[in-house]
């Protein structure tokens, strides 16, 4: 979730020399995660969300056999989003992982394109946007029970909606939701979705609170650690609920500080808690 900035009237400063080489170096070295907030950024206008994020849990639901010791997981994510025009966005994300399972290597990559039907920004009265995603997650990584992919090639068609309340030249209070329906180049389909709802304090203090939740409607109703092959063929559940805080930084963007705990766990990991540190930088080219 970038939670990129709101459009304005006004033309946005644009990105300095170094600025740019900055992001064309953090690109070099990655090349989200996806966005799913029903509002989008200036026109032309690039957000970079770079992420990491630490997991650690005990215990997976429905395992077998269980867990013996603590599984960590450290992920860095790369997303990037550019919107071409006021209705379309689009978004990648990259990510690499080092877990208990498995070494530090590539995990994970997609795309996204997604459509603005409504905008409250310039008077509607609610944003709403759809869109579509694809991910490719190579074999090895499926075999770690802690990548949440469920196959080598994942599709997705979502939907986002949401609401601002405004305080003068900005927002104050925004509530949105989020739904998704996908399906693998193999097994069963799933549905996630997550409500959020944000505070804004000047433009530069920013709260967050929120659910996500996770359903995919496989068979297997047990996991075998020993032999996992992704999460295609499971009937696996989850809710998380979260808290963000973020401090934009002038025009250097936004730095943000996360924690999220799953409270919810069927044949998947549970009683996850999980420690995000991202830093989200705006520019233009």
């Amino acid at each position: 979730m970038h939670g990129g900035a709101r459009r304005r009237t006004v033309a946005q400063p644009r990105g300095n020399r170094l600025r740019k080489y900055c992001f064309f170096l953090l690109f070099a070295i990655s090349a989200s995660a996806l966005e799913v907030q029903p509002w989008f950024g200036d026109v032309y206008e690039f957000h970079l969300l770079s992420s990491y994020s630490y997991s650690r849990f005990t215990k997976v639901q429905g395992g077998r056999p269980q867990l013996t010791s603590p599984f960590n997981v450290n992920l860095m994510y790369f997303g990037l989003d550019f919107s071409p025009s006021p209705e379309w966005a689009i978004d990648t994300d990259l990510q690499f992982a080092d877990t208990t399972q498995q070494n530090f290597n590539f995990r994970t990559a997609a795309l996204q394109a997604r459509y603005l039907w409504l905008d409250d920004i310039i008077g509607d009265k609610l944003s709403l946007s759809t869109g579509v995603n694809a991910r490719f997650t190579p074999t090895y990584a499926l075999h770690d029970i802690s990548c949440p992919s469920r196959a080598n090639l994942d599709f997705e068609a979502n939907f986002s909606i949401g609401k601002e309340f405004e305080a003068s030249d900005s927002w104050l209070v925004r509530l949105w939701g989020f739904g998704a329906v996908g399906q693998g180049n193999r097994g069963s389909p799933w549905v996630r979705g997550s409500i959020a709802l944000e505070t804004n304090c000047d433009d530069q203090h920013k709260l967050a609170l929120y659910a996500y939740g996770d359903n995919g409607y496989g068979r297997h109703t047990h996991v075998y650690i020993d032999h996992f092959d992704g999460y295609a063929k499971v009937r696996c559940k989850s809710i998380d609920v979260g808290f963000r805080y973020g401090y934009r930084v002038g025009v250097w963007g936004t730095i943000r500080a996360e924690y999220a705990r799953r409270v919810l766990a069927k044949a998947y990991p549970a009683q996850v808690n999980t420690f995000i540190l991202s830093y989200l930088l705006p520019f233009s080219l």
